[in-house]
């Protein structure tokens, strides 16, 4: 029976936790394609290379139409990651935890279900009404948050729906800063302009953080350290697998099985892995081969730890 439960919390916080991150990429895009005076040479397209499975040609073809792509992020069903499929996903994992998470938090999740099936949904993203469905969704992931943080007993669930969400926003992290660094060919040298880099801030609620924390000149290697090393930013790589090892150690403490040691030493090198990473003389080749092997190594660790936890019969 822990198995389910604990398979229900992961899942339930990972898909909000994709959802929110999706949402606020979605937002910044989508305000940002009104400012007619900044050259936008991505449109959407890191949000639909990362969050969905459409092919290179079908993104080339859509990643400046506004109304498909609110469409098919938000509401579609036949978009697995949309919105509605995962506010879905979510409320049959929470459903099946009922006894292990609270009321106020599975009213919450109850009501962003129904609001995603209401039917005029897809109407409103066509008209001007558009702008204030995203709010009220963002303002939504920002009151289950909240919900979550004040509501919720710290037992084992706690743990395995907090190991979930961090997996799932580092890799976010890392997917959205690939998608700027790649096409400038991971140049740390490079003089990309703060407008440039305003895009992936703000998609990971991390821009007005920037603006206090660092000079207005040479950014390309200041938003390395900010995304990826700053153990103050809720978002950065460093951060999120900190919040993860913590978790691990809570699940591991009372554990004496070999798989659960082999477990924690995997993730204890994937976690060192970053933090001993010499920012200071970051190479370009070495920051693409950080980004690619932490997302590697960190989607490992997800598939076996699910295997670990979650492998009932």
């Amino acid at each position: 029976m822990l198995s389910r439960v604990a398979d229900g919390m992961f899942w339930l916080n990972r898909y909000m936790e994709r959802t929110d991150g999706m949402l606020l990429t979605l937002n910044t895009s989508y305000i940002l394609s009104f400012d007619k005076e900044i050259s936008d040479f991505q449109g959407y397209r890191p949000l639909l290379e990362y969050y969905t499975n459409l092919s290179q040609d079908k993104i080339h073809s859509i990643q400046y139409d506004n109304t498909y792509v609110l469409k098919y992020i938000i509401c579609d069903n036949q978009n697995d990651n949309s919105v509605k499929n995962l506010v879905i996903k979510a409320r049959e994992n929470a459903r099946g935890s009922q006894d292990k998470i609270t009321k106020e938090l599975w009213e919450h999740i109850n009501s962003m279900y129904h609001y995603m099936n209401s039917p005029d949904l897809p109407k409103k993203l066509e008209t001007t009404d558009a702008l204030k469905v995203i709010t009220k969704l963002n303002k939504d992931l920002l009151l289950y948050n909240g919900i979550l943080q004040v509501t919720m007993p710290r037992g084992l669930g706690w743990c395995f729906s907090s190991i979930g969400k961090h997996i799932e926003r580092c890799l976010q992290t890392i997917s959205m800063t690939q998608a700027y660094f790649a096409p400038i060919n991971y140049n740390l040298e490079g003089e990309e302009d703060l407008i440039y880099w305003r895009r992936l801030l703000l998609s990971l609620s991390g821009y007005e953080l920037y603006l206090k924390s660092y000079s207005n000149i040479s950014h390309n290697r200041k938003v390395v350290h900010q995304v990826i090393f700053n153990k103050d930013f809720a978002h950065s790589v460093i951060y999120t697998l900190e919040l993860i090892n913590t978790y691990l150690d809570s699940l591991f403490k009372d554990n004496d099985m070999s798989e659960a040691r082999t477990l924690k030493n995997q993730f204890g090198r994937l976690k060192s892995y970053v933090a001993f990473t010499d920012y200071h003389h970051l190479t370009n080749q070495e920051l693409e081969e950080v980004l690619r092997n932490t997302k590697n190594q960190l989607t490992q660790f997800s598939i076996d730890f699910s295997k670990l936890f979650f492998s009932y019969t």
